[in-house]
Protein backbone atom coordinates (compact mmCIF):
# COMPACT_ATOMS: atom_id res chain seq x y z
CA UNK A 1 0.00 0.00 0.00
CA UNK A 2 2.85 2.39 0.87
CA UNK A 3 4.62 1.57 -2.40
CA UNK A 4 1.47 2.32 -4.36
CA UNK A 5 1.14 5.68 -2.61
CA UNK A 6 4.69 6.63 -3.48
CA UNK A 7 4.18 5.56 -7.09
CA UNK A 8 1.04 7.68 -7.25
CA UNK A 9 2.91 10.73 -5.91
CA UNK A 10 5.69 10.27 -8.43
CA UNK A 11 3.30 10.09 -11.38
CA UNK A 12 2.85 13.25 -13.38
CA UNK A 13 0.93 13.79 -16.54
CA UNK A 14 2.38 15.68 -19.46
CA UNK A 15 -0.60 17.41 -21.07
CA UNK A 16 -0.69 17.60 -24.82
CA UNK A 17 0.77 20.86 -26.04
CA UNK A 18 3.19 21.17 -23.10
CA UNK A 19 5.68 18.52 -24.11
CA UNK A 20 7.81 20.91 -26.10
CA UNK A 21 8.02 23.34 -23.16
CA UNK A 22 8.99 20.63 -20.67
CA UNK A 23 11.40 19.12 -23.19
CA UNK A 24 13.08 22.49 -23.67
CA UNK A 25 13.43 22.95 -19.91
CA UNK A 26 14.86 19.45 -19.55
CA UNK A 27 17.29 20.03 -22.43
CA UNK A 28 18.55 23.27 -20.87
CA UNK A 29 18.90 21.70 -17.42
CA UNK A 30 16.74 24.47 -16.03
CA UNK A 31 16.31 24.93 -12.28
CA UNK A 32 14.78 28.40 -12.16
CA UNK A 33 12.63 29.76 -14.96
CA UNK A 34 10.74 32.99 -15.54
CA UNK A 35 7.27 33.44 -16.98
CA UNK A 36 8.87 35.12 -19.98
CA UNK A 37 11.09 32.11 -20.64
CA UNK A 38 8.15 29.70 -20.43
CA UNK A 39 6.25 31.83 -22.92
CA UNK A 40 9.23 31.88 -25.28
CA UNK A 41 9.65 28.11 -25.12
CA UNK A 42 5.93 27.69 -25.78
CA UNK A 43 6.04 30.12 -28.72
CA UNK A 44 3.39 32.47 -27.31
CA UNK A 45 3.60 36.18 -26.38
CA UNK A 46 4.82 36.85 -22.84
CA UNK A 47 2.04 38.08 -20.58
CA UNK A 48 -0.67 36.80 -22.91
CA UNK A 49 -3.66 34.70 -21.75
CA UNK A 50 -2.10 31.74 -23.58
CA UNK A 51 1.12 32.14 -21.61
CA UNK A 52 -0.73 32.35 -18.28
CA UNK A 53 -2.73 29.26 -19.19
CA UNK A 54 0.41 27.26 -20.00
CA UNK A 55 2.04 28.25 -16.71
CA UNK A 56 -1.15 27.42 -14.79
CA UNK A 57 -1.26 23.95 -16.39
CA UNK A 58 2.44 23.30 -15.70
CA UNK A 59 1.96 24.28 -12.06
CA UNK A 60 -1.13 22.10 -11.75
CA UNK A 61 0.73 19.16 -13.32
CA UNK A 62 3.62 19.72 -10.89
CA UNK A 63 6.29 20.61 -13.42
CA UNK A 64 6.62 24.15 -12.08
CA UNK A 65 6.54 25.39 -8.49
CA UNK A 66 5.85 29.10 -7.91
CA UNK A 67 8.55 30.96 -5.98
CA UNK A 68 7.81 33.89 -3.65
CA UNK A 69 8.98 36.25 -6.43
CA UNK A 70 6.40 37.25 -9.00
CA UNK A 71 6.85 35.54 -12.36
CA UNK A 72 9.56 33.15 -11.14
CA UNK A 73 9.28 29.36 -10.84
CA UNK A 74 11.29 26.33 -9.88
CA UNK A 75 11.35 23.64 -12.57
CA UNK A 76 10.84 20.11 -11.22
CA UNK A 77 12.60 17.85 -13.77
CA UNK A 78 11.44 14.37 -14.67
CA UNK A 79 14.40 12.55 -13.12
CA UNK A 80 13.83 14.13 -9.68
CA UNK A 81 10.08 13.68 -9.60
CA UNK A 82 7.55 16.31 -8.59
CA UNK A 83 9.53 17.38 -5.52
CA UNK A 84 11.13 20.72 -4.79
CA UNK A 85 14.85 20.96 -4.14
CA UNK A 86 13.93 23.16 -1.14
CA UNK A 87 17.01 25.25 -1.85
CA UNK A 88 16.94 28.25 0.47
CA UNK A 89 18.87 30.29 -2.09
CA UNK A 90 16.41 29.77 -4.97
CA UNK A 91 14.18 32.76 -4.08
CA UNK A 92 17.29 34.95 -3.88
CA UNK A 93 18.48 33.78 -7.28
CA UNK A 94 15.07 34.65 -8.66
CA UNK A 95 15.01 38.00 -6.87
CA UNK A 96 18.45 39.05 -8.09
CA UNK A 97 17.87 37.93 -11.68
CA UNK A 98 18.13 41.03 -13.80
CA UNK A 99 19.46 43.26 -11.02
CA UNK A 100 22.43 45.23 -12.27
CA UNK A 101 23.77 45.44 -8.69
CA UNK A 102 22.43 42.47 -6.70
CA UNK A 103 22.58 42.12 -2.95
CA UNK A 104 24.63 39.63 -0.99
CA UNK A 105 24.20 37.06 1.77
CA UNK A 106 25.86 38.32 4.96
CA UNK A 107 26.47 37.30 8.59
CA UNK A 108 25.69 33.76 9.77
CA UNK A 109 24.20 32.61 6.45
CA UNK A 110 27.38 33.67 4.67
CA UNK A 111 29.50 32.01 7.37
CA UNK A 112 27.53 28.78 6.89
CA UNK A 113 27.88 28.86 3.09
CA UNK A 114 31.62 29.38 3.51
CA UNK A 115 31.87 26.54 6.05
CA UNK A 116 32.76 28.67 9.09
CA UNK A 117 29.39 28.12 10.80
CA UNK A 118 28.27 24.57 11.54
CA UNK A 119 24.55 25.26 11.13
CA UNK A 120 22.43 27.35 8.80
CA UNK A 121 20.50 30.17 10.48
CA UNK A 122 16.72 30.11 10.78
CA UNK A 123 16.67 33.12 8.44
CA UNK A 124 19.47 34.18 6.15
CA UNK A 125 20.55 37.83 6.39
CA UNK A 126 20.76 39.63 3.05
CA UNK A 127 22.12 43.09 2.31
CA UNK A 128 20.25 44.84 -0.52
CA UNK A 129 20.41 48.31 -2.05
CA UNK A 130 17.97 50.80 -0.53
CA UNK A 131 16.72 51.58 -3.99
CA UNK A 132 15.22 48.09 -4.33
CA UNK A 133 11.78 47.09 -3.10
CA UNK A 134 11.39 43.61 -1.61
CA UNK A 135 8.33 41.38 -1.85
CA UNK A 136 6.63 40.92 1.51
CA UNK A 137 6.55 37.16 0.92
CA UNK A 138 10.35 37.12 0.96
CA UNK A 139 10.62 38.83 4.33
CA UNK A 140 9.37 35.70 6.07
CA UNK A 141 12.29 33.75 4.54
CA UNK A 142 15.11 36.28 4.80
CA UNK A 143 16.06 39.21 7.01
CA UNK A 144 16.91 42.09 4.71
CA UNK A 145 19.28 44.95 5.52
CA UNK A 146 18.60 47.87 3.18
CA UNK A 147 21.74 49.97 2.85
CA UNK A 148 23.34 52.38 0.42
CA UNK A 149 24.70 50.45 -2.60
CA UNK A 150 28.23 51.67 -1.87
CA UNK A 151 28.29 49.50 1.26
CA UNK A 152 27.55 46.31 -0.63
CA UNK A 153 30.95 44.89 -1.48
CA UNK A 154 33.38 42.19 -0.43
CA UNK A 155 31.52 39.18 -1.81
CA UNK A 156 32.09 36.26 -4.14
CA UNK A 157 29.75 33.85 -5.87
CA UNK A 158 28.64 30.72 -4.03
CA UNK A 159 26.12 28.58 -5.91
CA UNK A 160 25.18 31.54 -8.07
CA UNK A 161 24.59 34.00 -5.21
CA UNK A 162 26.93 36.70 -3.91
CA UNK A 163 28.14 35.79 -0.41
CA UNK A 164 30.36 37.79 1.95
CA UNK A 165 34.00 36.75 1.86
CA UNK A 166 36.01 35.62 4.87
CA UNK A 167 37.30 39.16 5.44
CA UNK A 168 33.92 40.79 4.88
CA UNK A 169 32.36 38.66 7.66
CA UNK A 170 34.07 40.84 10.28
CA UNK A 171 32.62 43.92 8.56
CA UNK A 172 29.18 42.29 8.58
CA UNK A 173 29.29 41.75 12.34
CA UNK A 174 30.63 45.26 12.90
CA UNK A 175 27.72 46.68 10.91
CA UNK A 176 24.97 44.46 12.34
CA UNK A 177 26.19 43.07 15.68
CA UNK A 178 22.62 42.92 16.98
CA UNK A 179 21.88 40.25 14.36
CA UNK A 180 24.46 38.02 16.09
CA UNK A 181 23.85 39.24 19.64
CA UNK A 182 24.94 37.36 22.75
CA UNK A 183 26.27 34.47 20.65
CA UNK A 184 29.43 36.59 20.33
CA UNK A 185 30.22 35.55 23.91
CA UNK A 186 31.20 32.08 22.67
CA UNK A 187 34.95 31.71 22.14
CA UNK A 188 34.21 29.14 19.45
CA UNK A 189 31.89 31.46 17.54
CA UNK A 190 32.16 31.24 13.76
CA UNK A 191 33.57 34.78 13.68
CA UNK A 192 36.70 33.53 15.42
CA UNK A 193 37.16 30.80 12.81
CA UNK A 194 36.69 33.31 10.00
CA UNK A 195 39.15 35.74 11.58
CA UNK A 196 41.82 33.07 11.99
CA UNK A 197 42.70 33.14 8.30
CA UNK A 198 41.48 36.62 7.35
CA UNK A 199 43.97 38.71 5.38
CA UNK A 200 44.76 41.89 7.32
CA UNK A 201 45.27 44.12 4.29
CA UNK A 202 41.89 43.08 2.83
CA UNK A 203 40.07 43.89 6.08
CA UNK A 204 41.78 47.29 6.32
CA UNK A 205 40.91 48.11 2.71
CA UNK A 206 37.26 47.25 3.40
CA UNK A 207 37.15 49.38 6.56
CA UNK A 208 38.63 52.33 4.68
CA UNK A 209 36.05 51.86 1.95
CA UNK A 210 33.24 51.59 4.50
CA UNK A 211 34.41 54.81 6.21
CA UNK A 212 32.46 54.19 9.43
CA UNK A 213 34.20 55.02 12.74
CA UNK A 214 31.59 52.98 14.61
CA UNK A 215 32.03 49.83 12.52
CA UNK A 216 35.82 50.28 12.57
CA UNK A 217 35.86 50.45 16.36
CA UNK A 218 33.77 47.30 16.67
CA UNK A 219 35.90 45.49 14.09
CA UNK A 220 39.11 46.30 15.97
CA UNK A 221 37.63 45.30 19.31
CA UNK A 222 36.29 41.99 17.98
CA UNK A 223 39.57 41.18 16.23
CA UNK A 224 41.36 41.60 19.54
CA UNK A 225 38.72 39.69 21.50
CA UNK A 226 39.01 36.70 19.16
CA UNK A 227 42.79 36.59 19.26
CA UNK A 228 43.84 38.47 16.14
CA UNK A 229 46.07 41.02 17.87
CA UNK A 230 47.93 41.78 14.64
CA UNK A 231 44.69 42.67 12.89
CA UNK A 232 43.54 44.71 15.88
CA UNK A 233 46.82 46.67 15.76
CA UNK A 234 46.27 47.48 12.09
CA UNK A 235 42.67 48.57 12.75
CA UNK A 236 43.79 50.77 15.64
CA UNK A 237 45.92 52.78 13.23
CA UNK A 238 42.72 53.89 11.46
CA UNK A 239 41.77 55.99 14.50
CA UNK A 240 39.63 55.88 17.62
CA UNK A 241 36.08 57.31 17.84
CA UNK A 242 35.62 60.16 20.32
CA UNK A 243 32.23 58.89 21.46
CA UNK A 244 31.85 55.50 23.15
CA UNK A 245 30.51 52.84 20.80
CA UNK A 246 28.15 50.11 22.10
CA UNK A 247 29.05 46.67 20.82
CA UNK A 248 25.33 46.04 20.48
CA UNK A 249 23.33 49.01 19.12
CA UNK A 250 20.41 48.34 21.46
CA UNK A 251 22.53 48.98 24.55
CA UNK A 252 23.54 52.31 26.06
CA UNK A 253 27.30 52.96 25.88
CA UNK A 254 27.45 53.83 29.57
CA UNK A 255 25.61 50.66 30.66
CA UNK A 256 27.26 47.84 32.57
CA UNK A 257 29.91 46.02 30.63
CA UNK A 258 33.54 46.09 29.73
CA UNK A 259 34.76 49.44 28.42
CA UNK A 260 37.64 48.86 26.04
CA UNK A 261 39.49 52.17 25.98
CA UNK A 262 41.69 51.27 23.02
CA UNK A 263 38.74 51.19 20.63
CA UNK A 264 36.30 53.05 22.93
CA UNK A 265 33.82 50.15 22.74
CA UNK A 266 31.45 49.20 25.54
CA UNK A 267 30.80 45.45 25.58
CA UNK A 268 27.87 44.22 27.73
CA UNK A 269 28.13 40.75 26.17
CA UNK A 270 31.69 39.72 26.95
CA UNK A 271 32.80 38.81 23.45
CA UNK A 272 34.80 35.56 23.27
CA UNK A 273 34.78 35.06 27.06
CA UNK A 274 32.55 31.97 27.34
CA UNK A 275 33.98 28.50 26.84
Amino acid sequence: MVTEGIHHNLHRSLPHGLRNVVGELELRGATLVSAEQVAAYAGVPAGSPAAYDIIRRLVAARWLRPLPVRGQYEFLPGAAGPFSREDVLDPLRALFAGWESPGQVVLTGAAFLRAFADRAPDRFDVAVPRTRSIWRSLRSIYRFHSIVPERIFGAGLVDGVLVSTQERLLIDVALWPDAVGVALRDRDHWLGRALAGAITSSVIDMLRRLDSPTATARAGYLAEAFGRDDLADAVAELGRPRVSVPLLPGTIPTSAGRHDRRFNVVDPVGAATAA
